[in-house]
């Protein structure tokens, strides 16, 4: 005949079952995945927004003016890169003049450095890098004389073919 109820069902505590563990295994893993997230989140959290869009609007003015004041003055620069030296063949540029070499990581900020050029023969200035960079580099020359100028570019494939002394 048939079985009573009380006899089907399991007379362990629920402690002792397997799938109230399993499930709440699933939400344990689910809640640490969620905070090891959190965490990671916010210890490398992205430099890419700006607190004060109004004075990053002015730079990137100034920066216009620095530029249009380089194609003015008929400025060229070439940038070539080989181990740790980075050399820029220029043109239209005084050989006394003190330039800047600024390079910037696209998408972390702490990673951005600047060096003083070195002038060397024939319009060359030369520096020695602190660092290995890569291809994903932006750089920027600006120089004060006879006004502040600014030329800048993308390290690209030409610029680690060129060679450098």
């Amino acid at each position: 005949m048939s079985k009573p109820i009380s006899s089907a069902l399991s007379s362990q505590p629920w402690y002792k079952e397997f799938w109230p563990w399993f499930i709440i295994a699933l939400l344990g893993t689910v809640v640490t995945a969620s905070l090891i997230t959190v965490s990671i989140a916010f210890r490398h959290a992205d430099d890419l927004v700006v607190d004060d869009y109004y004075k990053v609007g002015l730079a990137i003015n100034q920066r216009l003016e620095h530029r249009e004041a380089a194609q003015r003055l008929g400025i060229h620069i070439t940038l070539s890169l080989a181990d740790e030296h980075v050399v820029l063949r220029t043109r239209n540029v005084a050989p006394s003049s003190e330039l800047t070499l600024l390079l910037a990581h696209p998408m972390e900020a702490d990673k951005d450095f600047s060096l003083a050029l070195l002038p060397g023969p024939d319009g060359v200035f030369f520096a020695t890098l602190p660092t290995q960079i890569s291809r994903t580099w932006h750089w920027s020359v600006s120089g004060a004389e006879p006004e502040v100028w600014l030329v800048s570019g993308v390290i690209d494939e030409k610029a680690f073919s060129n060679g450098a002394p």
